[in-house]
């Protein structure tokens, strides 16, 4: 494989070479989704009665707990929506993991799934890193206090030495982010998939990582108590 490489960079073109590494994490990920598929047919996980979406390694007792990668209790692609019985769960909970998701879609698709396996009344719980203190931050210089806390925490690489270096890596990370989000636009996302009573929430010790208490945008939404949803289980 070492030999490889060499030939590989002389005969493709950098933007070759990233395309073939999408298709390589792309065919992962497929892969990685129908093992989750199989295990919760396996498994008769398709009623979870809490969900952890975006889990990673941090997972949570009491939830079925979904990840891209293997780490939590079964690997799915979320941009597929979710493979679990309409009105099933009482709480889906998420942690920085939105982000990671294309903007409108399919994140639109995943929020509108999220509303189907909710039961009547359920609650959707999620942070996502905050963008509105960055931007407001910007204009009172390099010491304001948003720029203070990249430096203290080590959120973004020490070659982000200006405002504007923090903030497309708040945006991009890399080539890991999607999308930004500040409240306004979690809202109108949310209302438009059905959900009701979309309103910022405080840090939850009980649920959300203490690692992500500062710098988070806290959101909940409910499914509204009337309404059941009884489409076909994706996947």
């Amino acid at each position: 494989m070492n030999l490889i490489k060499p030939i590989v960079r002389r005969l493709l073109s950098p933007g070759e070479i990233a395309a073939l590494r999408t298709l390589q994490t792309e065919r992962a990920i497929a892969s990685y989704h129908r093992s989750g598929l199989r295990r919760i047919r396996k498994q008769s996980l398709l009623r979870p009665a809490r969900l952890n979406l975006g889990s990673g390694r941090h997972r949570k007792e009491g939830f079925l707990n979904v990840d891209l990668f293997p780490g939590g209790d079964v690997t799915l692609d979320l941009r597929l929506g979710l493979p679990f019985e309409s009105d099933c769960c009482e709480l889906i909970f998420s942690e920085h993991c939105f982000e990671h998701i294309d903007y409108p879609e399919p994140i639109s698709l995943l929020f509108r799934e999220c509303l189907r396996v909710l039961k009547p009344g359920g609650e959707f719980r999620f942070s996502v890193p905050g963008t509105e203190w960055p931007l407001t931050d910007y204009r009172e210089g390099a010491e304001a206090p948003y720029f203070k806390a990249c430096r203290e925490h080590g959120w973004h690489p020490e070659t982000c030495t200006t405002r504007l270096e923090h903030i497309n890596y708040h945006f991009r990370q890399g080539t890991e982010h999607r999308f930004a989000y500040d409240l306004e636009t979690a809202e109108k996302v949310l209302k438009a998939a059905g959900f009701i009573d979309v309103r910022p929430r405080a840090f939850d010790p009980s649920l959300d990582s203490k690692h992500r208490e500062l710098g988070s945008l806290f959101v909940s939404a409910r499914k509204p108590a009337s309404q059941g949803t009884h489409a076909e289980v994706v996947g």
